[in-house]
């Protein structure tokens, strides 16, 4: 779809080639034609002048005065000719040069005008009048030749065109200026609304045009709702999990008071119990967090954020010094909530540095978005259990410490950016690979 500047643009320029070529062509056919009103009312002027001049003898011989003649109409070929009919008597201009021109008949008091070849081919425009004289019908056909007319036409044309061009170039740029500066507020809100994708602001700074204010003011109010929901939301859900972990530190502590011999099988039924609100309650604060913040995540230094979680990995498995080594394409970045990106991370590099021997191997590149990639040198997992890893508390082995949320946390976080989560074997490494897909 064009864009708006691109659309007015050529709207415009459509409209104003169109209204200049109408104007060229209304005023191009009012300078010819007010040309031949011109030529018509000399023609006519001349018949009259000829007419004057005419006579007859005795006989009824047609006779012409030589000095109501034109020297115009003397000279051969000069492009100014008549024809003068009388009772079946014709008399030709000298400029003829011994040819002739066909002329109709026509009434005494009757004009007409029409375009006619002349003796050299040349276009002629004739008016052949009728008259009454001397009890005698006398027909009058005078004719000029419109060439030289016809050139002066065609360069007023041309001169006219020109000018109409410049004009229309001048009135491009004219209305390219107009259109540009008119869409300036736009291009203000586009960058503004990038700038809520990238999370620098969290609100369109500017309203715009009248005419899209209140869409601006409503945009603005939905995401600031959002905003409030999201935050009451992670709030009502930590406070809710929080307040089941006192619970939970009540329960386990009246456990403590059976642990008597003869009531060590109600003191166990109790404490698994509390296990299994203890998972409950960190989904749930999990999840508080996986929420984030519903509008458009800041941009996360991935390097930054890489390097500080291998540091607190390696505290947290200082006891089996995981080799933790990463490879990160240069300038990549991810666009979200920095909270989402630390917790898929992190659980990607806890869930390897638990299973692996000794050596842990994160690769992030861009294709398309982002490929998040973790490897190690573990015993892996076998082909067939491998789907049941995003599921909530399943663990491979019931001797090594967790939860059982990570990876499926991992999966809700990925599933909520329209991501991609792919388990297998390391054909490289041997034990588990996992690969992360984030679209932009």
């Amino acid at each position: 779809m064009l864009s708006l500047n691109k659309r007015l643009s050529y709207g415009l320029t459509f409209s104003l080639i169109v209204l200049l070529g109408l104007q060229w062509g209304v005023i191009s056919y009012v300078f010819s034609s007010l040309s031949e009103k011109q030529l018509i009312n000399r023609l006519s002027q001349d018949s009259e002048s000829l007419l004057s001049g005419i006579t007859f003898d005795a006989q009824d011989n047609l006779l012409l005065n030589p000095q109501r003649v034109s020297a115009v109409y003397q000279r051969p070929l000069s492009g100014h000719y008549y024809v003068i009919t009388a009772a079946s008597q014709h008399q030709y201009s000298r400029s003829l040069w011994d040819n002739s021109l066909a002329i109709p008949e026509v009434e005494a008091g009757s004009v007409i005008t029409f375009r006619t070849k002349g003796p050299e081919g040349q276009t002629l425009l004739m008016a052949v009048q009728g008259y009454k004289k001397h009890q005698q019908t006398i027909t009058i056909a005078v004719a000029e030749d419109l060439t030289a007319v016809n050139q002066a036409l065609r360069q007023f044309q041309w001169i006219y065109g020109a000018i109409s061009l410049l004009i229309l170039l001048a009135l491009l740029l004219i209305q390219r200026q107009i259109v540009s500066n008119s869409l300036k507020p736009l291009q203000v809100i586009r960058d503004n609304l990038l700038r809520i994708e990238s999370g620098e602001v969290s609100q369109i700074e500017s309203l715009g045009p009248t005419e899209i204010a209140p869409v601006i003011a409503e945009f603005n109010r939905l995401l600031k709702m959002m905003g409030n929901q999201s935050r009451r939301s992670r709030e009502a859900l930590g406070n809710l999990a929080h307040a089941l972990k006192t619970q939970l530190t009540i329960l386990n502590q009246t456990a403590e008071q059976f642990s008597a011999a003869e009531n060590k099988q109600f003191s166990a039924t109790i404490y698994e119990t509390t296990e299994i609100m203890r998972h409950i309650v960190e989904r749930e604060l999990k999840r508080a967090r996986l929420i984030g913040n519903t509008l458009p995540g800041r941009r996360v230094d991935v390097q930054e954020e890489v390097t500080l979680m291998v540091k607190t990995l390696r505290l947290m498995h200082v006891a089996k010094m995981p080799i933790i080594t990463y490879q990160i394409d240069d300038n990549i970045s991810y666009i979200g909530d920095q909270e989402d990106f630390s917790e898929l991370l992190g659980n990607l590099l806890d869930n390897a540095c638990k299973w692996c021997k000794q050596n842990v191997y994160l690769t992030i590149k861009a294709e398309q978005g982002m490929i998040l990639m973790v490897e190690d040198d573990g015993v892996g997992c076998e082909l067939d259990k491998l789907d049941a890893l995003t599921q909530r508390g399943f663990r491979l082995d019931e001797t090594t410490p967790g939860s059982g949320l990570g990876l499926a946390i991992v999966h809700d976080i990925v599933e909520s950016y329209n991501g991609k989560l792919s388990f297998d074997q390391s054909t490289k490494y041997g034990g588990l690979r996992v690969c992360v897909w984030l679209p932009d």
